[in-house]
């Protein structure tokens, strides 16, 4: 069963992490073959909330971009190195391919050997070389075994009355002599210590010279076959690893589809041997494959723009979308399956969808989604909260068996807390960026118990934005660190983007750190002022 992706937004913030969980559990439930995953470092509230319920953290998932895998290439075509020239032939003529990769024992890639390759070896009436096991030859040649000495056959083949051929070559011990019916150059064979001799259209030998042939250690196959047949056998007997083209490289089931498609493009090649991370052939992919794509399956959580979500989405497969923020521009060539309610939390929405279904959460799931309505609507906090989320709250903290009110103080305690983080870790902790017609905004947002965590450093602060915002070319660059005991934000910001906030919080001459009296929700009370003044 294909493997379907579900992931919240980058910079991921508890109820993107929670939501991206619990949907997966009621996915698999259905007998879907669902996985979590996330797409940043999570933050410190949401490790607290996942040690809490004890629930493993998500793996990261880097991008959904395609990749050499994702095509519908010949899984398991490739032959051992060991395997000889004539089952080349016969397994390209079963399967129907015209090249295949040749590995060793292990798997790991050798080369690649072609169908011009090989018929380029037989048909060549100069090949003489000759690399293989002697029970190989015996096979091939349909012979019989006079004597054997040695296991491996390499060498020169050397022919003896067959027309075209020298019969006064100097023999040696890297040959292998191809002999008819003459005894003499059989005899000579054995004085030089051939490795092996081969006697076509014969049946038997004489006791002498196969006494003669043990003293000096020399193989003798006997075959009824006639010399041509032979000769082409012998060729046909050699190991792949004697021949192989060890000059091709081999293409990671990893890469990406674009990267391969510029090799494809540059060298042309019609058939590639695909191998793993470690070197370990797959398959063999003919440029006819190319085309032949499966899409990477994803269920977005908590986000449905593409700024905001995994890279490379643009080429996967979106099966379903459940969120509670502005539709925004995600296209599908395909119908998506889209839950969006205006509620204060993504695992809201989520809890409707188990109560639908007439599916009680487990106690550790509920407590994930519990404390992903408490963080992302601060505790009722925030305006963007409805009665339907306070009354999730109720009902799961019921089935989790904890107390809503106690658990957040631990758990926003824990989301204020900065220790060990730089200043630009903090402020990209749970960021959103956006475009509103020509400028471009990043908004970053934190929630502390006491603000002078933050403003003694103010001055390290607003110099850490000013680069930020120059370095990613941002219009408007906004860190809001909202006091969730108070109900107030306070901004720090670009210099650059300070006439423009003056205009969008109608507040003449703001300062570093002026506060919005009220303000803690970014989505309800931040953005939408934002877009009324730049549209």
């Amino acid at each position: 069963m294909d493997k379907i992706y579900i992931f919240g937004h980058k910079n991921p913030d508890t109820d993107s992490v929670t939501s991206a969980i619990s949907l997966s559990y009621l996915r698999n439930l259905d007998h879907k073959n669902t996985v979590p995953m996330i797409l940043g470092e999570i933050n410190n509230e949401t490790k607290f909330v996942l040690d809490y319920f004890k629930v493993p953290k998500p793996k990261y998932l880097n991008d959904v971009k395609l990749q050499v895998k994702d095509l519908n290439y010949q899984k398991d075509c490739f032959l051992c190195e060991d395997n000889t020239l004539d089952e080349l032939y016969r397994y390209m003529e079963d399967n129907g391919v015209s090249a295949v990769p040749v590995c060793s024992k292990q798997h790991k890639y050798r080369g690649i050997i072609t169908l011009k390759e090989l018929i380029k070896i037989v048909i060549d009436p100069h090949y003489s070389e000759l690399y293989s096991s002697y029970q190989n030859i015996l096979d091939l040649v349909r012979g019989v075994e006079v004597t054997k000495f040695l296991d491996e056959v390499k060498g020169t083949i050397k022919y003896f009355n067959v027309k075209g051929y020298d019969g006064d070559s100097i023999l040696s011990n890297k040959d292998i002599l191809l002999v008819g019916n003459d005894i003499s150059k059989v005899q000579e064979g054995i004085k030089n210590k051939v490795q092996l001799i081969i006697m076509v259209g014969r049946r038997n030998l004489d006791k002498s010279v196969i006494t003669h042939a043990k003293r000096n250690k020399v193989s003798i196959i006997l075959t009824m076959q006639d010399t041509i047949f032979v000769s082409r056998k012998l060729v046909l007997s050699n190991y792949l690893k004697g021949v192989v083209n060890t000059k091709r490289e081999s293409i990671d089931e990893n890469t990406y589809l674009n990267d391969f498609l510029v090799h494809f493009n540059k060298y042309k090649h019609h058939n590639y041997p695909i191998v793993d991370r470690k070197g370990k052939v797959l398959g063999l992919l003919s440029s006819q494959d190319i085309n032949d794509r499966k899409k990477k399956q994803v269920i977005l959580v908590d986000h449905n723009e593409i700024d905001q979500s995994v890279d490379g989405l643009e080429e996967a497969k979106i099966l379903e979308i459940v969120d509670h923020h502005k539709v925004g521009g995600i296209n599908s060539s395909e119908p998506i399956n889209i839950r969006n309610m205006a509620v204060g939390s993504t695992n809201t929405i989520l809890y409707e969808m188990y109560k639908e279904l007439k599916i009680n959460p487990p106690h550790d799931i509920a407590g994930l989604m519990m404390a992903g309505i408490i963080s992302d609507t601060l505790l009722f906090h925030s305006p963007t909260t409805t009665e339907l989320d306070k009354e999730a709250v109720n009902e799961l903290s019921i089935i989790c068996k904890v107390d809503p009110k106690e658990f957040s103080k631990k758990m926003f305690l824990q989301a204020a807390s900065i220790e060990g983080k730089t200043i630009e870790e903090i402020i990209y902790n749970d960021f959103k960026a956006f475009n509103i017609n020509k400028y471009k905004i990043g908004i970053g947002q934190m929630t502390v118990i006491d603000l002078n965590d933050v403003m003694k450093n103010r001055v390290r602060y607003i110099k850490t934005i000013d680069k930020l915002a120059k370095d990613n070319d941002y219009d408007i660059f906004m860190f809001c660190v909202t006091d969730i005991i108070n109900n107030n934000t306070y901004v720090l910001y670009n210099e650059a983007a300070k006439n423009v906030l003056e205009t969008v919080f109608e507040i003449n001459h703001i300062d570093q750190g002026f506060c919005l009296r009220g303000v803690v929700s970014r989505k309800k009370q931040i953005i939408p002022l934002l877009m009324d003044e730049l549209n």
